[in-house]
């Protein structure tokens, strides 16, 4: 199956791929629609219908500006940026953590990972002229996005990492396990992003066979604890967390927009 991004011998690549059924869901829902009847609008003689038409207009452009070095090159940065990125997460404040064998175990949404490596693919995007240039306007553009973000979330977790093959990322941090499924927040629009990666600081004390069963028995209560969250508490981990994001990240990247990461 075509994936934008893919993990090959333990590093992320872009392929410049895309998904064609992901491409026409996206051509289905109104904001497909909407895009596409603006481009039919401009489109003359069609033999199967002006909409068939814009339609393989915005596909062949789309593929052709993903596939563009430079578009290539500037999501392949993010791509590795946003993997090693990962150990920044682990101080946002409040969130679900435990220490053993003097190890810090840390619950990281993957709604605040994902959230960054969209706003900063999509700042990249802003100053791509093939992209800006696509016939399917913004909503193609946050549909690229998109795309490239859940195939980047995808191709990390198919490094399944675990206790045994953990998966290094940043300084001194490894991701230990990855939940796909717990709901962090209900989103009202854009994409949900379950779940949370389980980042394990590593330290120059051995990692033996008894620290791995500590670590995944801790990891098994905070399975077991995190649904017992109420929605109240849930949302003020996220408030908290998304706060002390927009200071860790503001230095870097200049003033912040509070509560960026949860993407309603």
């Amino acid at each position: 199956m075509k994936t934008p991004v893919r993990s090959s011998h333990g590093r992320l690549e872009y392929t410049g791929r895309m998904p064609r059924d992901a491409f026409a869901v996206w051509a289905e829902s109104p904001e497909g629609l909407t895009a596409i009847d603006r481009v039919a609008a401009h489109v003359g003689f069609a033999f199967f219908g002006k909409t068939h038409s814009a339609q393989r207009q915005i596909w062949r452009q789309l593929t052709r500006t993903a596939r563009t070095e430079s578009v290539a090159e500037a999501v392949q940065r993010e791509v590795d940026s946003a993997i090693n990125r990962l150990d920044t997460f682990v101080f946002a404040d409040a969130l679900p953590s435990c220490t053993v064998d003097l190890r810090r175990l840390i619950v990281v949404p993957r709604l605040f990972v994902n959230g960054e490596a969209y706003r900063r693919i999509q700042h990249a995007f802003d100053i791509q002229p093939a992209v800006r240039g696509l016939k399917g306007g913004e909503a193609l553009r946050r549909w690229f996005v998109t795309t490239v973000i859940d195939s980047l979330a995808t191709a990390v977790a198919s490094m399944h990492p675990s206790l045994r093959h953990p998966v290094p990322v940043g300084e001194g941090w490894t991701i230990v396990d990855i939940d796909r499924e717990f709901e962090w927040h209900v989103p009202f629009k854009g994409p949900a992003w379950h779940g949370h990666y389980y980042m394990l600081e590593m330290t120059r004390r051995p990692f033996t066979r008894a620290v791995r069963k500590e670590v995944g028995d801790a990891i098994a209560q905070m399975q077991a604890m995190l649904p017992q969250l109420s929605q109240a508490d849930r949302d003020e981990i996220l408030k908290r967390a998304s706060l002390s994001l927009d200071q860790l990240f503001r230095a870097t990247q200049g003033p912040a927009k509070a509560g960026r990461y949860v993407r309603a």
